[in-house]
């Protein structure tokens, strides 16, 4: 029999999947390409440049970094659950409610 799992950590656990098969991805891009392109055989001339650097460096650093970081953004603001926690939150907001009358009296507390 299964038990019952909490929606956050269903919502966790899909969305830590979907972080690191993007790692995953950029990854394999990255790498791939600068072993691929970083390495040609020798030639004569200079290597091709994009934007004043090697076009590898441009392929397969550059460019693999700001899509991860608009992945990464877009993700986190379109994508990602904001779960309520509202067990944690109702014991929380008792707790808060227990420790503020805790300082209403002075009796017990040395001059």
């Amino acid at each position: 029999m299964r038990e019952w799992i909490d929606p956050a950590v269903i919502h966790a656990r899909r969305e830590a999947c979907v972080i690191l098969g993007a790692f995953v991805v950029f990854l394999i891009w990255s790498v791939s390409w600068c072993y691929l392109a970083g390495y040609p055989e020798p030639t004569d001339g200079p290597p091709a440049q994009v934007f004043g650097m090697p076009s590898w460096v441009f392929w397969g650093v550059l460019l693999p970094w700001l899509v991860a970081d608009v992945f990464a953004l877009c993700f986190c603001f379109f994508f990602m659950a904001d779960d309520p926690l509202s067990d944690a939150e109702s014991e929380g907001d008792a707790v808060t409610e227990k420790t503020a009358d805790c300082g209403s009296g002075q009796e017990g507390r040395h001059a």
